[in-house]
């Protein structure tokens, strides 16, 4: 083995390492851009024992929902608060019901007209 392969090597292994350093930084940047921010200690979510909800997008784990807030006769109208519910197996339209609901931070993103909205984070015993 020559001097020449030898530096080489090393100077390979120099620049690998600092690429690899590079995309790290930048995969934990990306990381902490989390749309939810999280409390550090759970709160009721306005003091309700029970809440209903009607998912109208689902992202992942989670759906965006409208809380129920009238009836008209049996009908039950869905125009209340917005809320971002967390959970799985979610689909669209599905009414929800949660038990002592638990608000636990709040979601910020952009509706589809632009506007920047934060709706409330909410877990809960689901029915």
């Amino acid at each position: 083995m020559n001097k020449k392969s030898f530096f080489l090597g090393v100077l390979t292994g120099v620049v690998l390492t600092f690429v690899l350093y590079v995309i790290g930084l930048v995969i934990q940047k990306s990381a902490d851009n989390d749309p939810i921010q999280y409390l550090k200690k759970p709160v009721s979510y306005e003091n309700k024992k029970e809440a209903s909800f009607e998912v109208f997008q689902v992202l992942g784990n989670a759906a965006l929902t409208s809380e129920a807030s009238d009836t008209i006769g049996k009908e039950v109208m869905y125009t209340g608060n917005t809320v971002l519910v967390l959970g799985e197996n979610f689909y669209s339209n599905q009414v929800i019901t949660i038990k002592n609901p638990r608000r636990v931070g709040s979601y910020s993103y952009n509706n589809n007209a632009g506007i920047p909205m934060t709706v409330p984070v909410v877990i809960g015993e689901m029915e």
